[in-house]
């Protein structure tokens, strides 16, 4: 059972988050990030011209600081062919950072979203211009915003696919 102290806490999360959703728009909100599967992203690119992805970790692709889930494991290298994609994460977890490193994917951490700093340092590593870049998150403020104030599109997951297929 939660604390007081807990329930306080998630409770003022959600009112900052409706307030937040009020002012801040993604381009596309998904459950899951099943959802923007090849042919989502092949739209995308020719609506949008989107050429890289920034992806977010926690929350997104992963719960409560465990390991990635097989299904959004297989997700990510069912795009890698297909598109850029970088992390971009306000955490640092070596474990995670070792896991894309072994992917062949870059990951920057402790990366200050929604600073901009970070994520024009994702476009220039991925040789990208943000306008070209799709960034994909959980958070409102941190992903959604930062991408907003890049220029890039955005989409907003809700939720994280956890259960093994």
């Amino acid at each position: 059972m939660k604390a007081i102290e807990e329930i306080i806490a998630d409770r003022i999360l959600e009112l900052v988050h409706y307030i937040l959703s009020k002012f801040i728009k993604p381009d596309v909100t998904i459950d899951t990030v099943a959802q923007l599967d090849e042919k989502a992203i092949e739209k995308m690119k020719q609506e949008y011209g989107i050429e890289g992805i920034i992806l977010d970790v926690d929350d997104t692709l992963r719960k409560e600081m465990r390991k990635i889930p097989r299904c959004n494991q297989e997700w990510i290298e069912k795009l890698k062919g297909r598109i850029k994609i970088i992390i971009l994460s306000n955490g640092i977890d070596k474990e995670i950072e070792k896991y894309f490193q072994e992917k062949g994917i870059d990951y920057i951490g402790f990366a200050h979203k929604p600073l901009k700093k970070n994520f024009l340092k994702a476009c220039k590593e991925m040789n990208l211009n943000p306008d070209k870049v799709l960034v994909v998150g959980n958070s409102l403020f941190d992903d959604i915003y930062g991408g907003k104030k890049n220029k890039m599109k955005t989409v907003l997951v809700k939720k994280v696919e956890d259960n093994e297929r």
